[in-house]
């Protein structure tokens, strides 16, 4: 099936991650609140603790999500999401040791747990990305999800509600 939300889902995150890069007061429609400045990872020790950390955490609210490797990916142009339960991170590349591209690969896999199996039809489709605002809210809180949420429904991208 082609991915026909892929370019727009990643403009979306992409402008999110720079909001997160930051940190801080967020003005949010004439409402103030706090976002937090994500995570950099220094290794791939530190992104399997992260991952394995919030992948039991989402366990717990009751999702059925096996656990994830996190392996070395050469190049330098893109992270990517193996359906045997790995994330390929090119460690060589400071824009991929991040939280939310750590957190958009773990979505790719949250997605494979959902019990509607239409909900994973499309890589980026409104099953991924229920399951990253889900994530999300898990990880960085419920202002970091509502940018992500409003984000993507403002670029037009339907929202999947997970958990």
């Amino acid at each position: 099936m082609r991915d026909t939300a892929r370019s727009a889902v990643y403009a979306v995150e992409d402008a999110w991650s720079r909001v997160l890069d930051r940190g801080g007061q967020v003005d949010f429609f004439g409402s103030r609140f706090d976002v937090p400045m994500q995570r950099r990872f220094g290794d791939l020790a530190a992104m399997q603790a992260y991952a394995d950390h919030w992948l039991r955490h989402a366990s717990a609210d009751g999702a059925a999500i096996g656990p994830v490797r996190i392996r070395r990916r050469k190049g330098s142009r893109m992270a990517h999401y193996e359906p045997a339960g790995i994330v390929a991170i090119p460690v060589e590349a400071s824009w991929a040791c991040t939280e939310a591209v750590l957190l958009h690969e773990l979505a790719h896999h949250v997605v494979t747990a959902l019990p509607d199996p239409g909900a994973s039809a499309q890589p980026h489709g409104p099953g991924y990305r229920g399951a990253m605002c889900w994530l999300v809210e898990l990880a960085l809180g419920p202002q970091a999800a509502l940018l992500l949420r409003t984000g993507y429904q403002g670029a037009g991208l339907g929202v999947l509600h997970v958990a």
